[in-house]
């Protein structure tokens, strides 16, 4: 519910401006502008607080979110061409030191996930924070074995039609032209023991998970990983999406119950971090498809 100390509010308009939805909107009573709540809209309200950060008489108030919980502004200290510097050379990480990465680190980190900002108002991203090497080696197992029936499946044309059912048309030929070429070599050296091109050997896998039915569970997961990724970089932590994760946490029961995911949410992005054991010299060149302006 919103609430609006007409003692303060001057019905500027400022919070109807900013305000997703219009549910705030200035009203003409007995000849004087009035700010007040829609009837028809507020059940569309999304608590992204935008009303009560905007309003320059701090005269709104949203039931569900503490005053205390709102910081002031003071503006960041950030030079754009550096922040573009920090894009440009950031270069995912998939050699790592055999070194943990301290919590108070890892708390930076998930911070920067946190201040995301979401699609339709909702905070309803989590964050599973593995840094155990023991229960990294069970996780790795199970994905590995989950890709291993996968290769299989590929090979039988009943069960290839069963995984394009599943996948999709587009889902299956990513697997065949891209996922399991590459698989078929990470499941063979890390079943000869030399390495594991599944997690990099990083020591440690962060996933971002959402409620399985959360209409941009899966965009706000990614937004939040990248944040959680450019921080990482910024205090010399590296980092690398990693894609072959998120299938085996939703599809694999061993991996749900080790890493306790509730049966309501999915992952929808991974990122593993670790102290980079090489450093980048130069940053490769990179290119859009094409660029229009119309």
């Amino acid at each position: 519910m919103i609430s609006i100390d007409e003692t303060a509010c001057t019905a500027c308009g400022i919070c109807e401006a900013v305000c997703p939805r219009h549910i705030l909107e200035i009203v003409i009573e007995d000849g004087k502008k009035k700010n007040s709540v829609s009837p028809e809209r507020v059940s569309l309200c999304m608590e992204c607080g935008h009303c009560v950060a905007v309003c320059p008489r701090d005269a709104i108030r949203v039931d569900t979110l503490k005053d205390d919980e709102f910081t002031p502004v003071r503006g960041a200290d950030i030079d754009g061409e550096e922040l573009l510097v920090l894009m440009r050379e950031r270069r995912s990480v998939r050699t790592f030191k055999d070194a943990p990465v301290a919590r108070e680190t890892l708390d930076a980190v998930i911070e920067a996930a946190r201040v995301a900002p979401t699609g339709a108002g909702k905070n309803t991203t989590g964050v599973i924070v593995i840094d155990d090497p023991d229960t990294l080696a069970k996780l790795s197992e199970h994905s590995y074995t989950m890709y291993e029936k996968l290769e299989k499946a590929l090979k039988n044309p009943i069960a290839r039609m069963i995984v394009k059912r599943k996948a999709g048309k587009k889902g299956l030929r990513t697997l065949q032209d891209f996922v399991m070429p590459g698989m078929h070599w990470y499941i063979q050296w890390y079943r000869e023991g030399k390495r594991n091109d599944i997690l990099r050997c990083a020591p440690v896998l962060m996933l971002f998970h959402s409620p399985t039915y959360e209409p941009v569970g899966e965009a706000n997961c990614l937004i939040a990983a990248f944040h959680a990724v450019m921080v990482a970089e910024a205090i010399g932590i590296g980092t690398c999406f990693n894609d072959l994760i998120p299938p085996a946490c939703n599809r694999v029961a061993e991996i749900r119950a080790l890493i306790d995911l509730p049966d309501d949410r999915e992952v929808s992005a991974s990122v593993i971090l670790g102290h980079p054991k090489y450093m980048f010299r130069k940053a490769p060149p990179r290119k859009l498809s094409d660029v229009k302006y119309i």
